[in-house]
């Protein structure tokens, strides 16, 4: 790679990087926000799909994903290129949902994986946006910019959400997963008409994973162990049809999931700066356990319900911004892509082996089995975050 080939670290773009992707991530979210509420109903009353094969699909098609995002991280880093990574992965994530309906009309099961991991495969976007997010914040202000992105991420996903509440009477599954494609193939235009990568000096000077800060190291493990405890927003949705929740009900309470989940990422990222980022974490993964606590003990009928969706909104505000923020802490920039692509990549394989434990979990003994297993898992993960020793943010 030459000089004039590789992105500038003064001036990568020229615009504000959290806001621009965020107005992306905003129409991407709207549409894939459409489909998720509709999702799990989907698959077990159009496909014929179980609860736990639901929880399966959605953990292969995260590992399928994950896989590539060391690849995508790493070739960022090593071609200076940034901008060609995150367009295909927002055309790619537009395309696999007319894949959606394709997967209706026969081989239902491997059709619904092929696509699902090709949706998946458009997040080989996240580590090199996450690596220009980062490059173009410090550690005092690292958090709030990823709130804001994940904020306007959320707010489409409250908007899709509205949309799916209102026509899907009228146009059905299918309607709604291709009205989907729309709003996404948005992300696509203003990618590429919005980013400017500008030519500077080479940066790149390989990539390994030697010297990485011991508090990483350790914040993997709780992560991976975090990733296994974690069930899907599939699941909870299924779990609420047992309770009497219709269809548009449902979409009523993943809309409060990501209303609560929009709201809290900002406030929750800038906290992370003024507080670190560590009492923010140790926040998610205790809202994770009150999420299982609540089903295990207190779900009865359809009003306690409610706050399951409350709990996990908060748990992902917590966690998604400020996770990604600490790591970036903790690497320098000329790996930056390559460790947040790794990092994704080992979190998001745990999630198969979650989708199978959980799924089997939920299907052969009860709902309430897969809720214990998390209560158990996360905690354990809890115990290693709190070894991280952390500095003072001054």
């Amino acid at each position: 790679m030459t000089p004039e080939d590789s992105i500038s670290t003064e001036d990568e773009i020229e615009r504000n990087p959290a806001h621009v992707f965020g107005a992306a991530s905003f129409l991407n979210d709207t549409g894939s926000d459409m489909i998720a509420p509709i999702w799990p109903t989907f698959l077990t009353t159009q496909l014929g799909l179980s609860p736990g094969q639901v929880q399966m699909v959605d953990g292969l098609a995260l590992m399928i994903a994950s896989l590539s995002k060391l690849g995508a991280g790493y070739a960022s880093d090593r071609t200076g290129k940034r901008k060609a990574f995150i367009t295909l992965g927002y055309a790619m994530s537009s395309l696999a949902r007319i894949g959606f309906v394709l997967a209706t009309l026969g081989y239902q099961f491997f059709q619904i994986v092929l696509w699902k991991s090709m949706d998946r495969l458009g997040k080989i976007r996240g580590p090199p946006r996450d690596a220009i997010v980062a490059g173009h914040s410090t550690e005092k202000n690292r958090g709030r910019a990823f709130g804001v992105l994940r904020a306007l991420d959320t707010a489409g996903a409250v908007l899709g959400t509205i949309i799916t509440f209102l026509l899907f009477q009228y146009i059905g599954y299918n309607g709604i997963i291709l009205l989907a494609v729309i709003p996404s193939l948005g992300s696509v235009i203003i990618v590429s008409v919005f980013i400017k990568e500008k030519r500077g000096k080479d940066i790149f000077k390989g990539v390994n994973f030697r010297g990485l800060d011991n508090n990483l190291k350790v914040f993997l493990a709780a992560s991976v162990l975090l990733s296994l405890a974690t069930f899907s927003y599939s699941l909870l949705i299924l779990f609420s049809a047992d309770y009497g929740y219709s269809v548009p009900q449902q979409t009523l309470l993943y809309l409060l999931f990501t209303v609560v989940y929009a709201v809290t990422a900002y406030p929750f990222g800038r906290l992370s700066d003024r507080v670190g980022r560590k009492p923010i974490l140790v926040t998610a993964f205790l809202f994770l356990i009150l999420t299982s606590l609540w089903a295990y003990f207190f779900v009865f009928d359809m009003f306690t319900i409610i706050p399951l969706f409350i709990f996990f909104g908060l748990m992902n505000g917590a966690l998604d911004p400020v996770q990604t923020s600490f790591v970036s802490d903790l690497v320098e920039e000329e790996r930056r892509a390559s460790i947040i692509g790794a990092f994704q990549m080992a979190v998001g394989i745990s999630a198969f082996p979650a989708g199978i434990i959980i799924g089997y979990l939920w299907d052969s003994i009860n709902p309430l089995a897969a809720f214990q297993y998390s209560i158990v898992l996360t905690f354990f993960a809890l115990v290693l975050l709190l070894l991280i020793r952390t500095k003072r943010i001054e």
